[in-house]
């Protein structure tokens, strides 16, 4: 080996290995966080537009419109990653999936959903990509940063001929080095915008005001929370993960980690005694746990597997309800529990219940009337409501609400929507009569913008259509309604909140991906609590005399 060759070997290890070069700048806050916290794709959800600029070295000059739409899926490591670009040239939207292969040691990939899959690498707060196509090598780099105008996305793409570098070197044992140079930068820095059709959410003297809560940080869409008082509940994640708090959400513990679990659902009945549901494998991935139903009878401290469900295997839940029904009981008035759970997501469709608090379980099969099923809602045990679909295929699912009159034993179709590519998601009774179901949309066509609300004024017998937004990018989850007519649904990329009964709603914050809404009546008023990407709570006190 020559002592020169020796010599650019050892500048080049002295580059890639010497902690010096990483010290030299000091680490931002956003880095810092991001390590920290893992908070990369989160902290970049929303829209992001600017002006790229485009320039070449023969001093050619091009500018046209940027935007970069990131919003979380109904997979917890996979994000609409949409990039549109708009200039004399035209529109092009290009509608890619980002993937966290290995998020841990920033390894992501973008899906094109064409067949091409291109790895992107985050270090620190900026993600890159460099790859090879029909003999162009193209270099791209995203990068968040917080500036004393607000948060900022700065993008750079270069570009190389592949088959005109440059080589030199290769002889006396200097390595050969090929170089290349630069037939085109772009450049832009993107800044959130408000979305045109569906306004970004503003204070005002009509909305509530949701508070954000400390939680343990989540990549996508967690799912529900449950509380058996004001101050003392749970909430449950995708990764296998039970938290609790005993403080109204100031302060969680996490109870449990089950990997290979996705908790899709949970439910108290006290203080003592709650089920969490499993959405059960196949559907997700890393999803290899096959039970159901798991059970705890001291508070969430130790939890064990429900194995006396009746019938064939329930492959998995995704909601849980605790009736409480009134009756009299030896000339008394009592109320008697039943546990009710419903599932799943892309099928197939479970139905079971408990009337001796978990001791035993019976099934009721509703494979023949739905092929997914995601919500219930009984008023008693005979009256009730699943929100569901006809098709575990989106794309030629319409959205489906089955109602009983005998608890089960036969079902009817009391709504389903005319469109394909829809299913329901949730279900809010505020009063015996009036009911919300929201609808979700799965349509590609980017001209098919209305997104609506099912609603019911006579206890379900009827359901209506009510338009909640026109907009593409919005797909609803949760429901939930502090009376008949004060109501809220989450979504991506933001809330909505009508206080006319569905007739008008507005865009609120109140958290990204909300899937579920709980309110509660308390002595003071109410309060609610919204799982999402985060947790949030509001409060509502009691109108003064």
């Amino acid at each position: 080996m020559s002592k020169n060759f020796r010599s650019h070997l050892g500048v080049l290890f002295a580059l890639i290995f010497s902690p010096i070069c990483f010290a030299q700048e000091p680490e931002s806050p956003t880095v810092a966080a991001v390590r920290k916290n893992k908070t990369f794709p989160n902290d970049w959800f929303g829209n992001w537009k600017g002006e790229v600029q485009s320039r070449s070295p023969s001093g050619k000059q091009d500018a046209f419109q940027m935007e970069l739409r990131v919003a979380p899926t109904e997979t917890p490591d996979r994000f609409h990653w949409t990039i549109i670009y708009e200039g004399v040239q035209g529109r092009s939207e290009r509608l890619y999936t980002l993937v966290a292969k290995d998020p841990d040691n920033g390894l992501f990939v973008i899906d094109e959903n064409n067949g091409i899959l291109l790895d992107a690498t985050l270090i620190g707060d900026t993600l890159t990509e460099h790859f090879t196509v029909g003999g162009q090598r193209i270099w791209t780099t995203s990068r968040l940063q917080q500036t004393v105008s607000g948060r900022e996305i700065h993008f750079e793409l270069s570009t190389a001929n592949d088959t005109q570098a440059n080589k030199s070197g290769g002889k006396d044992g200097i390595p050969e080095v090929s170089s290349l140079r630069l037939s085109n930068q772009q450049r832009a820095i993107l800044k959130p915008v408000a979305n045109n059709e569906a306004p970004k959410p503003e204070a005002s003297s009509n909305t509530y005001a949701w508070k954000k809560l400390e939680t343990e940080a989540y990549r996508g869409k967690q799912d529900d929370i449950y509380f058996v008082n004001e101050r003392l509940g749970w909430y449950v994640n995708g990764s296998g993960k039970i938290f609790k708090t005993t403080d109204a959400g100031e302060n969680w513990t996490m109870q449990l980690h089950k990997p290979g679990t996705f908790f899709r659902c949970i439910a108290f009945v006290d203080e003592m005694r709650g089920f969490a549901g499993n959405i059960g494998p196949g559907y997700f991935p890393n999803v290899s746990d096959n039970v159901p139903l798991y059970e705890t009878s001291d508070g969430g401290t130790t939890w064990t597997a429900v194995t006396n469900i009746e019938g064939p295997p329930v492959v998995g839940l995704c909601a849980m309800q605790v009736l409480r029904e009134k009756f009299v009981n030896a000339g008394n008035l009592d109320t008697r529990i039943r546990i009710i759970g419903v599932g799943r997501v892309g099928g197939p469709t479970a139905m079971l219940y408990s009337d001796d608090l978990g001791k035993s379980w019976q099934q009721i099969d509703i494979q023949a009337k739905a092929a997914m099923a995601f919500d219930v809602h009984f008023f008693n045990r005979n009256e009730g409501y699943i929100a569901a679909a006809t098709n575990a295929d989106p794309a030629q699912s319409n959205a489906l609400i089955l109602s009983t009159i005998d608890g089960g034993k036969t079902w009817t179709n009391a709504w389903q929507s005319t469109r394909s590519f829809e299913l329901t998601w949730k279900i809010a009774f505020p009063t015996r009569e009036v009911g919300y179901v929201t609808i979700q949309s799965y349509n590609p066509d980017l001209a098919v913008k209305e997104r609506f609300v099912a609603k019911t004024t006579d206890g379900g017998k009827t359901w209506a259509e009510m338009p909640l937004v026109s907009d593409h990018k919005v797909r609803e989850f949760g429901v939930g309604f502090l009376d008949a007519r004060t109501g809220w649904v989450g979504a991506v990329p933001n809330g909505f909140q009508t206080m006319d009964g569905g007739a008008t709603w507005q865009a609120v914050e109140m958290g990204n991906a909300v899937n579920k809404i709980r309110i509660l009546e308390t002595d003071s008023g109410h309060v609610g609590y919204a799982i999402g990407m985060n947790v949030h709570r509001m409060e509502v006190p009691k109108p003064k005399k």
